[in-house]
């Protein structure tokens, strides 16, 4: 979170210092503005808010089993796009893959809990956990392509002008 808002400056900065005109020779609105367009995204409890602007509205919901359309937000930077995409395709695959891991994981609990010298309940647990870790580490790497994503979008913007 904090390594976002120092990139955030930087782009903010420096796209300040390099489009400045003499003064009083444009008159500039605000709302277009490069930081007030600039993305960013705050994480909480395993979810992620995605906000325009430094004190903007929020944008977006992205998380788990939560369709929101990052490429249609990023679609302005063709840079962008294919991180964009790998979010997508890492969340939802992670998001199926971690509630099937909790669903077996859950089953293979409440068949040793039954007392049952069932072979199958270790395996299931097992397997349960290791599918949790692979969702997991898909969500990470998703969140790696989404912060990705929306720093080219914001370092794009900025050279728009």
């Amino acid at each position: 979170m904090m390594n976002s808002r120092i990139i955030l400056a930087l782009i903010a900065c420096a796209s300040a210092g390099f489009g400045a005109g003499p003064a009083g020779a444009q008159s500039k609105d605000s709302t277009r503005a490069p930081e007030a367009q600039a993305l960013r995204y705050e994480s909480y409890y395993g979810n992620a808010r995605i906000i325009r602007g430094a004190d903007g509205p929020i944008v977006g919901t992205a998380g788990w089993f939560r369709d929101f359309d990052v490429e249609k937000l990023v679609a302005a930077s063709p840079s962008a796009l294919p991180d964009a995409r790998l979010y997508k395709t890492n969340n939802f695959r992670a998001s199926v893959v971690g509630g099937i891991g909790a669903t077996v994981t859950l089953i293979g609990v409440a068949v040793t809990a039954n007392s049952s010298n069932n072979a199958s309940s270790p395996i299931l647990i097992i397997g349960g956990v290791g599918m949790m870790a692979w969702a997991a580490q898909h969500f990470t790497m998703a969140y790696s392509a989404l912060s990705r994503s929306l720093w080219l979008y914001n370092r794009d913007l900025g050279r728009a002008k």
